[in-house]
């Protein structure tokens, strides 16, 4: 893993609003999720992706989630869930959608974020023998010195906390002390909970290990949403474990991202030009920026990926207007 790199110069104040240390965790769920997840009463009067009044969960100020998956998660997170959509107004193929999201203009919108962050902070990390997904550049321009960096290997990431917190993460999530790769759910969770307890800014990792390697999400045909859900599944207890954790440390302000470059058309659960992303932390009030559309479409007035990545800003409470505006003030918590 490459060094801790070089602090530039920054040209905006990086202080953040309260005492906490800002940490951003991006889980790219590779390939578009169907908004059955974190959109489910868009589905539920015509019952799509097996949508229906018995496997969903009402959150509260519009939000009704996938009760298996999201609805499962720890209370802490359901109070702090919000359902985010976007558009960039591109069907195919996945490399172009994919850097509509997490690019602009061929700067990483993820190394954005680590220069946007306070000094000691600005580290942007991918994590697992995934990577990041094919169509984003593996090597982006750097952002005011901070580059990516890559973790494989579990053992040079834990000896950087201490051994208690080391010891407690692992067994958080079942890794055993012989572990060494980053290669599955359990050491890219324990992984990136070490990283962020060590400091750094931007954690960034595919959770998947199910589904096709390439696009594990990308489950066209899916209509009733079996597909999916298998996807989902083993994912969903650790993350819970995760956000539990997440949740809890007072000395971090963690906001999680769970997005992908897709959402899924009704019936055949082709690729929809946008998405949802779902973003749980402590500043974000639950609650939707809009339902999707009935044939599983983010909404004509959803904003271009810069007004998610500006609502993660200003749910991160970083001074900054990188991104624009935030144009969901209503889903940020006031405390």
């Amino acid at each position: 893993m490459a060094g801790l790199l070089a602090l530039g110069a920054g040209r905006e104040d990086r202080r953040t609003q309260g005492g906490e240390r800002p940490c951003l965790v991006v889980l790219w769920l590779n390939g578009g999720p169907a908004g059955l997840f974190n959109s489910a009463g868009s589905f539920l009067p015509a019952g799509a992706f097996g949508v229906a009044t018995n496997n969903v969960r009402h959150l509260g100020n519009g939000l009704l989630v996938d009760a298996a998956s999201f609805g499962a998660l720890p209370s802490p997170a359901l109070r702090h869930m919000a359902s985010v959509n976007f558009r960039h107004d591109i069907r195919r193929p996945h490399e172009q959608a994919r850097a509509a999201v997490l690019e602009k203009a061929g700067r990483s919108q993820l190394l954005r974020f680590a220069a946007a962050m306070p000094d000691r902070s600005r580290r942007c990390v991918v994590v697992n023998d995934l990577g990041l997904p094919v169509g984003l550049s593996a090597d982006p321009p750097a952002e005011e010195g901070c580059r990516l960096e890559r973790v494989l290997d579990f053992g040079e990431v834990s000896s950087a906390v201490a051994a208690p917190s080391r010891d407690n993460v692992r067994a958080a999530y079942g890794v055993g002390t012989d572990a060494s790769r980053v290669r599955d759910l359990r050491t890219t969770f324990a992984a990136a909970e070490l990283l962020v307890r060590d400091g750094a800014g931007v954690v960034v990792a595919q959770p998947a290990y199910t589904g096709r390697a390439d696009r594990q999400f990308d489950t066209h045909e899916d209509e009733d949403g079996t597909a999916a859900r298998a996807v989902m599944a083993p994912i969903t207890p650790i993350l819970s474990t995760f956000l539990d954790r997440m949740l809890a440390l007072d000395e971090a302000n963690v906001v999680t991202v769970l997005v992908g470059e897709f959402s899924r058309t009704v019936p055949a659960s082709d690729h929809e030009p946008g998405g949802t992303a779902t973003v749980i932390g402590r500043y974000v009030r639950t609650g939707t920026a809009g339902p999707q559309t009935a044939d599983g479409a983010p909404p004509e007035s959803a904003p271009r990926p810069d007004g998610l990545w500006a609502y993660v800003a200003t749910a991160l409470r970083l001074q900054t207007d990188r991104w624009g505006r935030n144009p969901h003030p209503d889903l940020i918590a006031a405390t």
